[in-house]
């Protein structure tokens, strides 16, 4: 539980002492909790008491660098935790606030938020895993005091390993240790750190809930599946990160690939490479890393491996057989995922738009394949959208995000509980200089609805409007009812039926429009048919 101190001011007058004493007895001091590491002391701001940058293990550095993360070093006195610790080593970018925020390898520390309200129980936990590419972003980008207040839950957001830091594989590093999948043990280290001390903070390590957007609903996902998460967490929220499209690659490949980068900072193939490597600066490497967020133009190498520990076997095959932790799930995804990728891509990196030879290379590298590639540009043509941008952004949308979704829903629910959603708020403020073309309900626009103010650095526009505000109300009932219970419904709030293979049940997000969806609305709106056709002639 928190600590509270009063303070007593000696008076100076006689004539002061009555007014310094009533005074006194109404000013609290910084909140502390006792952690097992050592006392933080954090500060109240909103109704909501902060414990910034705690570190929750040691500092992945010199020989530790490319290890399993270690617990912490203990600390005597009270270590003030008023300040956000520094975001993991990544390249600078408009998509996280790590631009004005230190960057260090010591990096792996939380951030808790707490209601300040006294409370009889514990409160439920959401421990909360930044998007960004598996390359970019950091757990302080998300200010989670309204989140906190309005849910009344503890919220824990998290740093963790990014790009070749977090999942470089080589063959030296696979016969020095099996497991590899580093930023995944990071969150499992942080998980465990939840449930040693989070009841320190009010919080109860029985009702912990793991969620994430984007990359942090697809490594939500992993834990879904992961043995060593067992028990670490009791029900799981995956926004916009559907499983079957984060992808895993095989030990031959990931040593294939990490071989490939090595070479880059000049650390050759052979006996004394992983030394070389970890000789190199934390910024060469980020710098041959490349960027993840720019999916139109590559894969993203930077994704789980196949190591036999945290990652079994094959995650498509693991969820398909139920090969899953049966904990209740909460899923879903924005109606215009792809737009937020072509602008980002095109309009922002290049600033221009797609043109014809662009639209091509970039279906097959979202699809997969040349065929794939082909089949999709028959079907999402520019004619009938538009634009090529536009064609781009409904394909990308389908394959990437909706359809591998909804998959994902049909095998889990076999399962386990699962409520689906989908976001489609075409009046989601994006960026006022919004590049050609309306950025509509884009990746990771509910997110500004969930945490009541404006994420990454988009600058995002205008005044939300009366439905607006009621929906966000609404999404944070709905999020705080199964964060408390594993299921969404409360009283008051539209019926949120459970998803299963026959009714096929997604509830609606929008403004004066939350309520179920048609049948098979969903399935048609983004073409499921023909994706589960292609999705299953590629092995997904």
């Amino acid at each position: 539980m928190f600590i509270f101190k009063r303070r007593c001011h000696q008076p100076h007058l006689i004539l002061a002492w009555s007014l310094a004493t009533l005074t006194s007895a109404a000013v609290h001091a910084a909140p502390q909790a006792s952690t097992i590491s050592g006392i933080v002391q954090g500060h109240t701001a909103e109704g909501v008491s902060q414990f910034l940058g705690i570190p929750y293990a040691a500092p992945p550095t010199g020989p530790l660098r490319w290890k399993a993360p270690l617990a912490p070093a203990a600390w005597q006195g009270v270590r003030q935790a008023t300040a956000v610790g520094p975001a993991c080593p990544q390249l600078p970018g408009d998509y996280s606030r790590t631009a004005t925020q230190a960057r260090s390898e010591d990096c792996l520390n939380l951030n808790v938020y707490a209601p300040e309200a006294p409370r009889a129980t514990p409160r439920p936990v959401l421990v909360w895993l930044h998007p960004g590419s598996l390359t970019m972003g950091s757990g302080s980008d998300y200010d989670s005091k309204a989140l906190a207040r309005q849910a009344d839950a503890i919220v824990v957001t998290i740093n963790y390993r990014l790009g070749a830091l977090g999942f470089l594989s080589t063959t030296e590093l696979q016969q020095e240790a099996p497991a590899g999948n580093y930023a995944l043990q990071d969150q499992q280290q942080a998980l465990r750190w939840v449930q040693s001390n989070i009841a320190a903070f009010g919080g109860d390590a029985h009702r912990v809930t793991l969620a994430g957007n984007s990359a942090g609903a697809a490594s939500s996902c992993a834990h879904l599946l992961s043995p060593p998460s067992a028990g670490l967490f009791h029900r799981v929220i995956m926004q916009s990160g559907p499983c079957i499209r984060l992808g895993n690659k095989t030990l031959e490949q990931a040593r294939t690939q990490g071989d490939e980068f090595a070479a880059k900072v000049n650390c050759p193939s052979g006996v004394g490479q992983l030394a070389c490597l970890r000789s190199r600066s934390a910024s060469d490497l980020v710098a041959a890393a490349g960027d993840g967020l720019d999916a139109l133009q590559s894969a993203n190498p930077w994704s789980p491996v196949i190591d036999g520990v945290i990652i079994p076997r094959n995650m498509t095959d693991m969820a398909r057989d139920g090969d899953i932790h049966k904990v209740p799930v909460l899923m879903g995804t924005t109606s215009q995922e792809g737009r937020f990728f072509v602008a980002y891509a095109f309009h922002e990196k290049r600033g221009r738009t797609m043109t014809a030879d662009d639209y091509k290379s970039a279906a097959e590298v979202m699809t997969g394949s040349a065929f794939s590639g082909s089949t999709s540009r028959a079907l999402y043509t520019a004619a009938s959208y538009g634009s090529h941008d536009l064609a781009m952004s409904a394909l990308m949308t389908d394959a990437g995000f909706s359809c591998p979704m909804l998959t994902d829903a049909k095998r889990l629910s076999r399962h386990t509980p699962v409520h689906v959603y989908e976001f489609t708020d075409t009046r989601a403020p994006a960026p006022p200089d919004a590049f050609a073309f309306d950025w509509q309900a884009f990746h990771t626009s509910e997110l500004a609805y969930l945490f009541g103010a404006p994420v990454f650095a988009t600058n995002l526009s205008g005044t939300p409007t009366v439905e607006q505000q009621a929906l966000a109300g609404n999404i944070i009932k709905y999020w705080a009812a199964f964060i408390a219970n594993g299921d969404p419904n409360q009283s008051g709030l539209p019926k949120w039926n459970k998803f299963n293979e026959l009714g096929m049940s997604i509830m609606n997000l929008a403004p004066g429009q939350v309520g179920q969806q048609g049948w098979g609305a969903f399935t048609m709106a983004h073409r499921c048919l023909t994706w589960s056709l292609l999705f299953s002639l590629s092995g997904q």
